[in-house]
């Protein structure tokens, strides 16, 4: 039987099993081993007292092990478990293979099968971007199932391969004691992961010892992709450098990072109370009598309490921060639909539409793999992509949407400017006879005044207008043959799909 749940596609059992294995033998047998390793223990608390989950299995060896494991104690334990595939379509019929092969699971224990794909609307290049719509998926087919909890295979050497990501990007401790066997989300179901302390190595050897199969990324070879090339190159390299297991001392590092942080956070929270109340201002001389740790904990709670954290990137949260410590006495901070506001004794936020100028862009620093949200509502991002074939047609053939994104050739820049044009700024897009002014490209576009100031430049460090939406990309930058390295900058409005 087959039925739809807004845009999920539920599957239940049929009487046979399309497989020949006996997987309730094979459970039976895993289970000696499940019980040995037994889950991460502050997760196996959260499991008990569980009703429904949701376990994300992409029909690797790890998502399979902990399926098994959860099946093998799930009576025990009165645990109802939905199992959720996600096909992200990057390795054509591989990827309807894995599908086929997860459901094959489920139906063999009469167990909820919930499936969801990449659509043709959604374009993913990356990891990240695969990752992002992954995400999407699970939580909201976990809401609609109201599921306690969303249940993720990761085990211990992920963890090193995440912070090694992480500390190229720059983040905090709390992002390099990810990922964590319970993290809470507010108003989204929690995230367990019970495997974080088992090795690969050991999960493949038990997943052999019950002769239970899994599907293998082929994918996962290409050293192209960032975590690949960690896993098998640079962690063991490092490891035969340092003539020990860095994952090991990885592991340590995480748990040690995630004490500090929890620590931070309570003495941010007696210190500052008001931005954990998420009240509308907050007074600065308060903010800044606080270490700088805290202050950005401080400010990070305050803006995810008013719904403001994902429209302050990076950058922009180094330059609220220091604006707040400078001798500057006013100033705005563009956060997606408002702005953060700065005075002379306080913080506070100000709806876009309520500002004498909501239609210029202020300022903004983009760095790459880095989203922001313009006070219009649009979202502008930048990131490097490998041209892969499919890519490169598409670029040629001229089907990219100039409205939504442009490609570039990659020039190892890393962060831009973004902003609204001004008087004197030119720009020569791809296959125009010339250089000419962005005001007259809009006159001979016809695009509206109210429009043109709410339209992002993106600018290099050279101050180059790479692209304007609506246009080309820059034609000194285009795509050639010889390109392999792509700079991909997006901008979606609200009613971009």
């Amino acid at each position: 039987r087959a039925h739809l749940f807004g845009n999920l596609k539920f599957k239940f059992s049929m009487q046979v099993s399309p497989t020949k294995i006996n997987w309730q033998e094979a459970v039976h047998s895993l289970s000696k081993c499940a019980s040995k390793y037994g889950f991460e223990p502050t997760v196996s608390g959260h499991l008990r007292c569980a009703k429904n989950i949701l376990i994300a299995c992409s029909g690797g060896a790890d998502s399979v092990y902990l399926l098994c494991a959860l099946i093998a104690q799930a009576e025990a334990i009165d645990l109802r478990i939905h199992v959720a595939h996600y096909n992200h379509r990057w390795r054509g019929k591989d990827s309807t293979l894995d599908a086929d092969f997860v459901e094959s699971i489920a139906q063999s224990f009469e167990l909820p099968y919930i499936y969801g794909n990449r659509s043709d609307n959604e374009v993913a290049f990356t990891e990240t971007t695969v990752r992002t719509l992954r995400l999407k998926f699970l939580r909201e087919s976990a809401q609609k199932l109201n599921c306690d909890f969303l249940i993720f295979g990761h085990q211990l050497d992920d963890i090193i391969e995440t912070q090694f990501q992480r500390i190229a990007r720059g983040c905090s401790s709390d992002g390099l004691a990810a990922p964590r066997p319970v993290m809470s989300f507010e108003g989204l179901p929690t995230h367990l992961r019970p495997l974080l302390h088992l090795r690969a190595k050991d999960i493949r050897i038990a997943l052999k010892a019950a002769s239970i199969p899994w599907r293998e990324d082929s994918s996962n070879d290409d050293v192209s992709i960032a975590r690949n090339a960690l896993r098998k190159k640079f962690i063991p390299d490092m490891a035969n450098t340092l003539g020990r297991d860095p994952a090991i001392g990885a592991a340590r590092s995480r748990l040690l990072l995630q004490e500090d942080a929890t620590a931070l956070d309570v003495i941010s929270r007696q210190r500052l109370p008001e931005a954990y109340a998420h009240e509308p201002a907050l007074e600065r001389s308060a903010l800044c009598a606080l270490p700088i740790a805290l202050m950005r904990r401080a400010l990070t709670e305050w803006l995810s309490g008013h719904g403001l954290v994902d429209s302050v990137g990076a950058s922009s949260m180094d330059s609220l921060i220091n604006t707040l410590i400078s001798s500057k006495k006013d100033h705005r901070l563009s956060a997606g639909s408002h702005y953060v506001v700065i005075d002379a004794n306080t913080v506070s936020f100000q709806h876009a539409n309520n500002h004498l100028h909501q239609q210029i862009l202020p300022h903004i620093y983009l760095k790459l793999e880095e989203q922001v949200i313009l006070p219009c509502g649009a979202i502008i991002y930048a990131q490097v992509v490998k041209i892969c074939t499919n890519l490169r047609a598409r670029i040629e053939s001229g089907e990219v949407d100039s409205n939504k994104e442009a490609f570039l050739a990659d020039q190892g820049e890393s962060s831009f400017n973004i902003r609204s044009w001004k008087q004197g700024d030119y720009f020569f897009p791809l296959g125009a006879p010339g250089r000419k002014k962005i005001k007259d490209w809009f006159i001979d576009r016809k695009i509206p005044k109210f429009v043109r100031k709410s339209l992002p430049l993106f600018i290099n460090d050279s101050g180059e207008v790479l692209w304007v939406p609506g246009f080309g990309p820059a034609e000194r930058y285009k795509v050639r043959s010889s390109t392999n390295w792509a700079l991909r900058l997006t901008y979606r409005t609200r009613n971009s799909r």
